[in-house]
């Protein structure tokens, strides 16, 4: 590592968050790691999930799924979004699954040998075949070869409408039941609705966010991820003298301003200017504009050099700053990108670190 800024995973914590969902809701999880796994790198996020019996993992595109088989995951993979058919063989040689999305795809599409997941749209309207319609898709998925091993549904808002999603999971079981057919996998609620719907007909749950110990409704589950930093440079500014660039910031002649190497090249956003950071036992202010590289925090102690600083993480909550900026909680974690190093902990240990860029994972003893 050759800067000391990165993302500290803390892999106890999200096998603890898994198994919370899983006793919670007495049902199989489905490891949803789509977009690199929210920020913890997809193939660590399921190879550790792996290690407590998880074995299905959703991901979003076609070449999310083809990063987890390359990294050797071995369990299901089903891929959530759009799947171009020219790519389908890839699909078939490397046993992926895919979601039906429309009837238009399923008409066009080589679905021979193909395994597929019947998504049915109750209410998000975004894609999904509708109710209505789901026998006669099962029937030409069927005619046309395909291995329909699932069906689907999404929330639109499990995370503040109960009552709608009530509607939405009884729409969905008088689907099934209306289909009459032996699916081998079941599954609509994630993270918010596992605690707010009572889903007595799925076979497994979708869980992303809430592997990584954030959920909207009060739970069991502990956040498993921390942005890093340490001081590079603490210095007195007089009253009156400004800080970065276009002059935002003033000083009062007070306290210190302290520098750290992470900026907005890193995914950390200009929106993040005049909320807190946590410098070595003392919450501080982000001053001034950050830097692409650098951003300047405003404390009223001294630090010294080398001194730890906590941007995201047990002490900066994620849900409490997403709300402060104005966007949610998954923007500010998938936003964290290649350049930050990922240190994964396992109780307290350092277990592997990985530098994206150099393609390097260390593994320690």
């Amino acid at each position: 590592m050759y800067r000391n800024s990165y993302v500290k995973v803390e892999l106890d914590k999200l096998k603890d968050n898994a198994r919370f969902f899983m006793n919670k809701t007495h049902k199989k999880i489905i490891a949803v790691v789509k977009a690199d796994g929210y920020g913890l790198i997809d193939y660590m996020e399921a190879k550790t999930l792996s290690e407590i019996g998880v074995d299905f993992f959703a991901v979003s595109s076609l070449d999310e799924a083809m990063s987890l088989r390359n990294h050797d995951i071995k369990g299901e993979i089903l891929v959530l979004g759009y799947v171009p058919v020219d790519n389908l063989d890839i699909v078939r040689d490397n046993n992926i699954s895919i979601v039906s999305l429309s009837k238009e795809y399923i008409e066009k599409a080589d679905l021979n040998n193909i395994k597929v997941h019947l998504k049915i749209n109750t209410g998000m309207n975004r894609v999904g075949i509708e109710p209505e319609d789901a026998g006669k898709v099962l029937e030409s998925l069927l005619s046309k070869g395909a291995k329909v091993e699932g069906i689907m549904s999404h929330f639109s808002s499990a995370d503040e409408d109960i009552e709608y999603s009530k509607k939405q999971y009884q729409l969905f079981k008088d689907t099934i039941n209306n289909l009459e057919y032996n699916f081998k996998y079941i599954h609509m609620c994630a993270t918010d609705a596992s605690q707010v719907i009572d889903d007595d007909i799925s076979t497994h749950c979708r869980i992303g966010l809430g592997l990584l110990g954030y959920c909207s409704y009060s739970c069991d589950i502990k956040p498993c991820v921390t942005l890093v930093s340490e001081v590079i440079s603490i210095k007195q500014i007089e009253k009156g003298k400004t800080v970065s660039y276009n002059r935002r910031y003033t000083s009062d002649g007070k306290g210190y301003v302290v520098t750290i190497p992470l900026g907005y090249a890193d995914g950390f956003k200009k929106i993040n200017v005049n909320h807190e950071a946590y410098v070595d036992g003392e919450y501080g202010t982000i001053i001034g504009n950050i830097c692409m590289d650098m951003l300047m925090i405003h404390t009223d102690s001294y630090h010294e050099v080398g001194s730890t600083v906590e941007l995201l993480g047990g002490h900066i909550d994620v849900n409490k700053r997403a709300q402060e900026v104005n966007i949610i909680n998954y923007e500010l974690l998938i936003s964290l990108n290649n350049r930050l190093t990922r240190k994964y902990y396992d109780n307290g240990k350092l277990r592997y670190q990985v530098d994206r860029r150099f393609n390097n994972i260390k593994e320690f003893q």
